[in-house]
């Protein structure tokens, strides 16, 4: 998992107080998981392009359904709790497709969050929602920082010219959160609850192309180095903008 710290809108000396997302004109994906079974199998893609999400588990891991969801109503989906040793893993992944590799697109992908600063593990390694891995290309929204600040991470072709985008706040307080990860056309934002978080510059000819990778939620795989959430999911989504 990329770590460190890369250039924000702090280190860059710009002020942005706020920003809005761009208006999605093509969700490509959405999972509500208002129709999931109480222990999950299979997740509709509520945008209707088909994208439908299939739980993968080990060590006697599950994704369960959890109700109500965010909006008080309708359902959520929650992860393996934390552990040590042989752990439960589980994660819901939906094939590869061509309408998830964005190239030079503009884009808006995130998910509601609510995790406590307990269930972040000992490593602080959580992956949310992400498409390829760190030697590809990829789009990713993690969380990996103590105080369980959300991250949106992006990479070309061989996992070169990686971007990552830290918010200022985190959001492990056991509440639900929006996260969003937004390109437009010079940066990557990260925003929570609609609001600006974070910045940092990003080339309008900077490719995101994860072809061939499966787009997954909830742990990047069910390997002991998988980066498992331990948390609660709801209204998971990727929009071209």
């Amino acid at each position: 998992m990329l770590r460190g710290t890369l250039m924000g809108v702090a280190a860059l000396g710009l002020v942005a107080a706020s920003a809005t997302p761009a208006m999605a004109v093509s969700q490509k994906l959405r999972w509500k998981f208002d129709s999931v079974s109480a222990v999950v199998t299979t997740v509709v893609d509520d945008s209707g392009k088909g994208h439908t999400g299939t739980a993968v588990t080990a060590n006697g891991g599950q994704v369960t359904a959890l109700a109500p969801g965010r909006d008080g109503i309708g359902q959520a989906v929650q992860f393996p709790g934390v552990c040590s040793g042989t752990c439960p893993r589980a994660l819901i992944s939906s094939p590869d497709a061509a309408d998830l590799n964005p190239g030079t697109a503009l884009f808006t992908y995130g998910a509601w969050v609510n995790v406590t600063l307990a269930e972040l593990g000992s490593d602080h390694g959580s992956n949310i929602f992400q498409k390829g891995a760190s030697n590809t290309s990829q789009w990713k929204l993690q969380l990996d920082d103590a105080g369980g600040k959300p991250s949106c991470v992006v990479r070309e072709a061989g996992g070169a010219n990686a971007l990552k985008v830290t918010a200022l706040t985190g959001v492990a307080d056991g509440n639900w959160h929006k996260v969003s990860c937004q390109r437009t056309a010079t940066t990557l934002q990260i925003l929570i609850d609609n609001n600006y978080s974070n910045s940092g510059l990003l080339a309008s000819t900077f490719v995101i192309d994860p072809t061939g990778m499966p787009a997954t939620v909830g742990a990047r795989s069910t390997g002991t180095n998988g980066d498992q959430y331990h948390g609660r999911l709801d209204d998971v989504y990727f929009n071209i903008d």
